[in-house]
């Protein structure tokens, strides 16, 4: 038999070799996780570190930044100040020179670029000179009603005047005139007589001037309030005296230019009206009603008037007097004025209201409202004097130019007020030559808020009204 060939046996030295390169590739292996999880966890140690380093960069930086910027403005700072300060003087000297030529420019852009407006106008214009029905002559009628609701002087004539304003009244008015029986005629011709005398004098009254209102340089300012002597009728024979009649004078100055939409410089100050007054002592306040606000609320406080009613509160105005609840100050309670004058009667009415609307709509606005309240309390109280009293002033520290809360639009108030004062059942009372200085500021010793009086001062409010007490 043939014996079978054998493989060549490897060299001893070979298969070693094999063996060491066997044995280093595991150890590689088992070494790189290792390495890898050392590196892992080298990376995870530095990186917070790399983190709070660069944190404390940034804080650095940022703080560095602050501190430039802090010094950078305190360093601004005064330049500023001074920019802001010098701006409005520079302003108003540009608006002084820009301003006249823009307003003129702007005028004439407005007529070149409005031709349809000027036709409107125009033809407006013409409306109102042809029409009796909106145009002037409508115009000239309503002023002469107003005119002669405002000053006629007894609630009658203030009747028949608004009727014949609007064309009522009937041609027979001998009721307007009564007589007493033993002088009374059947004779026609002389009660058609006295009607006419009656007509004329009402229709006299829509020409008149205010009562409340005079003229500059005027040489017959004092015919308003002379007093009526005694005169013998020259009808009856019988000699009677008439109601002395007063008058409301003002000190005229040069009015100031304002901007505000509330009022205008009215460039007068009214004074009391001119009158024969009596001093009476504290029962003469006993059938009165004082109608107000805060100031009026003073005056029920510290006055000493016990006997009179109050009804105010702070806050009231001349809009609201007649609409919303009102305290009657001796219960505390609130009631309405509609219901109170209607059911009670006074002797006399003391109204002060002003200071809440020098902000509130405009001074025509305020006296318009006025005059209708006041017509409505004659209307209810036909017997009653009833004074109109002047707001007071403020003082220099309250006196603010800028807003509507100063002495010009106090003043404008006033002026409105004191025109509805006839002289005969309406006179309007002026209390600030009192307590104010001699530019008009209320005197600061006098007041602790600049708009109210302290409470001892109150006494010589009361002493004044007496010093001006109308009997009958």
């Amino acid at each position: 038999m043939k014996k079978q060939k054998q493989p060549p046996k490897k060299p001893q030295k070979q298969q070693q070799k094999v063996q060491k390169q066997q044995v280093q590739q595991n150890k590689a292996q088992e070494a790189r996780p290792k390495r890898q999880q050392v590196q892992q966890n080298k990376a995870q140690e530095i990186q917070p570190k790399k983190q709070q380093v660069q944190q404390n960069k940034a804080q650095k930086v940022q703080q560095q930044k602050r501190q430039i910027q802090h010094s950078e403005v305190q360093e601004a700072q005064p330049q500023k100040q001074q920019v802001q300060q010098n701006k409005p003087q520079k302003l108003q000297e540009h608006n002084k020179q820009v301003k006249p030529q823009r307003q003129k420019r702007d005028w004439k852009a407005y007529i070149y670029n409005s031709p349809y407006l000027i036709l409107i106008a125009l033809t407006s214009l013409a409306v109102m000179f042809t029409s009796d029905e909106i145009g002037i002559s409508a115009a000239a009628r309503e002023a002469q009603m107003l005119v002669c609701k405002s000053y006629a002087k007894m609630p009658k004539e203030q009747e028949m005047v608004s009727a014949d304003s609007q064309g009522l009244i009937q041609e027979d008015r001998v009721d307007i005139v009564e007589l007493p029986p033993e002088l009374s005629t059947d004779n026609s011709s002389e009660q058609e007589s006295q009607n006419q005398d009656v007509d004329s004098e009402v229709k006299s009254g829509a020409e008149m001037e205010n009562a409340g209102e005079r003229k500059e340089e005027s040489d017959d300012i004092q015919k308003g309030d002379r007093l009526h002597d005694e005169y013998d009728d020259p009808e009856t024979g019988i000699e009677t005296a008439e109601m002395p009649e007063g008058v409301t004078n003002y000190e005229f100055y040069e009015p100031l230019q304002t901007e505000s939409r509330y009022y205008k410089d009215a460039g007068k100050v009214a004074l009391t009206t001119e009158y024969p007054y009596t001093k009476e002592n504290i029962g003469y306040f006993d059938d009165a009603a004082f109608l107000g606000d805060s100031r009026t609320l003073g005056i029920s406080d510290y006055a000493g008037l016990e006997t009179a009613d109050f009804y105010c509160d702070s806050g009231m105005m001349i809009f609201k007097i007649l609409e919303d609840d009102v305290t009657y100050q001796k219960t505390g309670s609130k009631v309405k004025m509609t219901e109170v004058l209607q059911n009670k009667e006074y002797g006399k009415i003391y109204i002060m209201l002003g200071m809440n609307e020098l902000g509130y709509g405009d001074t025509e606005m305020y006296l318009d409202q006025y005059r209708q309240v006041l017509q409505q309390i004659r209307e209810w109280q036909p017997k009653a004097i009833i004074y109109i009293m002047a707001n007071l002033h403020v003082s220099r520290e309250k006196n603010n130019m800028e807003t509507e809360f100063n002495n010009i639009n106090i003043n404008a108030k006033n002026a409105a007020s004191a025109s509805l004062a006839n002289g005969t059942d309406v006179f309007y009372l002026d209390v600030n030559p009192v307590f104010t200085d001699e530019e008009g500021y209320l005197k600061s010793e006098l007041t602790f808020d600049g708009v109210h009086l302290y409470a001892k001062h109150y006494d010589a409010w009361r002493e004044f009204l007496l010093e001006h007490a109308v009997t009958r």
